[in-house]
């Protein structure tokens, strides 16, 4: 399971970083021709720290989304409890999924919906952006 959602994950990132580099802006190329003009050996260090840079930028991004989604489904409230049945099931806790016991400690529900999220979504944003369309 985890090695799915590490390749999910890994995917995404790739989507992000090619739809990234298509939607560059006309300064951008001038600026990227520029750097490309300066003579400067492109080390594996420096190729490291730039992948780096990029998947920190990617995390920042995807937590973002999650922190949205999460104020609104329950405020990050782990004890958080929707009254409301869907499939016979109440949603509960931090992420609200069905059948999710509010009762379960903070770090198994976060798990949880990190998984969840994940599996149905592929990303926070992409779950973000369902959730902003359909509520």
């Amino acid at each position: 399971m985890k090695k799915i959602i590490v390749n999910s994950i890994f995917v995404s990132i790739i989507v992000v970083i090619s739809f990234v580099a298509l939607t560059r802006s006309a300064e951008e190329v001038k600026q990227e021709k520029a750097v490309v003009a300066t003579p400067h050996v492109w080390s594996v260090a420096d190729s490291r720290a730039y992948a780096r840079d990029k998947m920190f930028e990617l995390a920042d991004k995807e937590f973002s989304c999650m922190n949205k989604l999460w104020i609104k489904e329950s405020n990050w409230n782990p004890k958080a409890y929707n009254k409301v049945k869907v499939e016979g099931k109440n949603a509960g806790g931090i992420p609200q999924i069905l059948g999710l016991d509010p009762e379960l400690p903070a770090p198994m529900q976060i798990d949880r919906g990190i998984k969840y999220t994940l599996y149905r979504y592929d990303t926070f944003c992409n779950a973000w952006k369902h959730w902003q369309k359909h509520r």
